[in-house]
């Protein structure tokens, strides 16, 4: 079975990529593993959204947790040696989470012949890549400068995810200057002279680049590859290693959307690389938010809508046996809220994440502002009124 692996940074945009594809790409029976690095299973639960993917259709796994070059390694080998001897499916993608090393992937992939790796592509937010390296000139310094100190950190672990790939995929180039794109595709020509380089918007892509591309080289990745081992023990494969970690946080309660805003606008700096989750408002109290932040970059798009708000039928659509059901599922759920609640990851440095998830868990609405919410009164609301829904 051939292997397309879909690598790249916290926020690159691999899972609009993957349910992009999955929804598109009707030519191959494709299998999936997804994997996330954090306690909250995030990217899973999108990609089961997807059409024809699920673990009941036997043709998705999802392993979060951990990371799958380390934590979740022996996991992802157990996935792989379950599927050795499937004639169902045609190929195999798998979505890394951002802190994943590629090489202890190759090697799992690699051992089995059953396996054929086809395509290794890298995602790069270009917006995250200038406001965080420079747009590749303080990425070379780090690089520098760890190798003088011997030290890594997360500059190795993303020159790393470039150079190991046959196809790079450059996302969100909407969102950066015109000039600074030539800077951009040097950098990565240095780090990698034989990947071919695209732009990618919204995961807009030809299939024929991600399957059946032909183009991975496992010559070049053992090459890459030796030289990693013998310079680097073994648990740099391990998301710990490069100083990531991740914080969930569970709450029911709204979210004051000034208060959020405010944070996310002030307050985000280079140790908190991503987040993402489930949220919902006191302004839009019926609205299943989707919250994705990498690096500076901020994207609030529609998911779905609360039962609680349904059952209230304010349109007028709902039949009374539908109205009893979803009151019946709603019975043991919180008895304010409902189903209403915020799940949220949050990824990043130790002390910087501590510090952040502080200031987050205050943006969460008082006893006092529940109340309001209660009786119907406003909230100032800056995010923007019409939002994107996930397709």
């Amino acid at each position: 079975m051939r292997v397309t692996i879909l690598s790249g940074f916290l926020g690159s945009g691999k899972t609009t990529l993957l349910r992009r594809l999955l929804r598109e790409q009707k030519a191959l029976r494709l299998g999936v593993i997804v994997n996330d690095m954090a306690e909250l299973e995030v990217d899973g639960d999108l990609v089961r959204s997807a059409n024809r993917i699920s673990e009941t259709e036997g043709n998705l796994v999802s392993l979060y947790a951990g990371s799958i070059s380390g934590d979740q390694r022996a996991a992802f080998a157990q996935a792989l040696a379950s599927w050795e001897n499937r004639t169902d499916l045609d190929h195999l993608v798998i979505e890394t989470s951002g802190s994943t090393h590629p090489w202890p992937l190759i090697e799992e992939i690699a051992r089995r012949p059953a396996y054929s790796l086809d395509t290794f592509a890298t995602l790069l937010d270009a917006k995250a890549f200038v406001e965080d390296y420079g747009a590749g000139k303080v990425l070379f310094e780090s690089l520098i400068r760890n190798e003088e100190i011997q030290t890594r950190s997360t500059a190795n672990l993303l020159a790393e995810q470039i150079q190991f790939a046959s196809v790079i995929l450059l996302t969100k180039t909407d969102r950066v200057r015109a000039e600074d794109l030539p800077f951009i595709i040097k950098c990565l020509e240095i780090l990698n002279p034989q990947a071919e380089i695209h732009p990618v918007t919204y995961g807009q892509i030809p299939h024929a680049r991600l399957l059946g591309t032909g183009k991975f080289s496992l010559d070049k990745a053992y090459l890459i590859g030796r030289a990693w081992r013998e310079n680097a023990p073994e648990h740099l494969g391990l998301a710990d290693a490069y100083d990531i970690s991740s914080t969930v946080i569970c709450d029911p309660r709204p979210l004051h959307p000034r208060r959020l805003w405010t944070l996310f606008r002030t307050r985000l700096g280079q140790g908190i690389h991503r987040s993402k989750g489930f949220l919902w408002m006191a302004s839009r109290d019926d609205q299943v938010l989707l919250w994705n932040q990498a690096a500076g970059s901020i994207d609030l798009e529609l998911l779905a809508y609360w039962k609680a708000a349904i059952v209230k039928d304010p349109l007028g659509k709902l039949q009374p046996e539908e109205i009893i059901e979803l009151q019946s599922q709603l019975a043991s759920m919180h008895p304010e809220f409902g189903d209403r609640l915020n799940e949220l990851t949050v990824i990043g440095t130790a002390h910087d994440r501590e510090l952040f998830v502080k200031e987050l868990q205050a943006c969460f609405c008082t006893p006092d502002e529940i109340k309001r919410w209660q009786s119907g009164g406003s909230f100032d609301d800056p995010w923007p009124k019409e939002l994107r829904k996930v397709s």
